[in-house]
């Protein structure tokens, strides 16, 4: 588990978020939703370390903000002229896990993503959009982290590459805490488990699992626009 208590963060004059509290549990996906500029990416950062709150703190439990792996948007945290085999490995070493790990960790995830089989000794730069988000999420897997946030991660894909990317996060969530941020309101609502609304730098809704059609209403009502 996370906690975010009585966060606050400010970028110059402009402040993001103000007093937030929030928790994030493991054993499911958590969304964040709202319009751009209300500070989604900076919980994501606050999450994993990469800020600190002006005021408040982030707790963990069982976990801290080393175990988190973000997985961007676009084509950002690999190495183009790298194979997709060497940037796993990679990955693995900047979590510090030996190569046996490693090596047992990806005959374990290669079962569920079979595409590795097909494109480890590619150079990543010659993957396709779809497969280059598949393969950062097979990095996610194989390094085995506590936290994963996501950050716009169906930016370009098609239909069927946001469905097994679903699918993917459905099967990582296991003793594992993912906080995930999308304008794709059907992928949004095909992957989370929880839907949490950010406004004014504090979370102003909560929802389960539920369909488009019912997050877009939600979503017109809270914040008077489109998705």
């Amino acid at each position: 588990m996370i906690k975010l208590r009585g966060v606050s963060k400010s970028f110059g004059a402009n402040p993001v978020l103000d007093q937030l509290d929030l928790e994030l549990y493991s054993d499911e996906v958590t969304a964040i939703a709202g319009p751009n500029g209300e500070g989604k990416t900076t919980i994501l950062n606050l999450i994993c370390g990469i800020l600190s709150p002006d005021q408040g703190t982030v707790e963990y439990e069982g976990c801290s903000s080393r175990d988190c792996f973000a997985v961007l948007s676009g084509e950002n945290g690999m190495y183009h002229k790298n194979t997709v085999r060497e940037n796993i490995y990679y990955m693995g070493a900047l979590r510090k896990r030996t190569k046996s790990e490693m090596e047992r960790n990806i005959n374990s995830v290669r079962k569920l993503i079979p595409l590795y089989d097909e494109v480890c000794r590619q150079l990543y730069e010659r993957l396709s959009v779809g497969q280059k988000r598949l393969m950062t999420l097979f990095g996610a897997m194989a390094t085995d982290p506590k936290i994963i946030t996501l950050d716009e991660p169906t930016e370009g894909l098609d239909l069927e590459h946001k469905r097994q990317i679903a699918r993917i996060l459905s099967l990582l969530k296991a003793e594992r805490t993912i906080v995930l941020i999308t304008h794709d309101p059907q992928f949004l609502c095909d992957a989370a488990d929880r839907i949490l609304f950010l406004k004014d730098g504090r979370i102003v809704k909560e929802s389960p699992k539920t369909s488009e059609e019912t997050f877009l209403r939600l979503y017109q009502n809270l914040y008077g626009e489109e998705a």
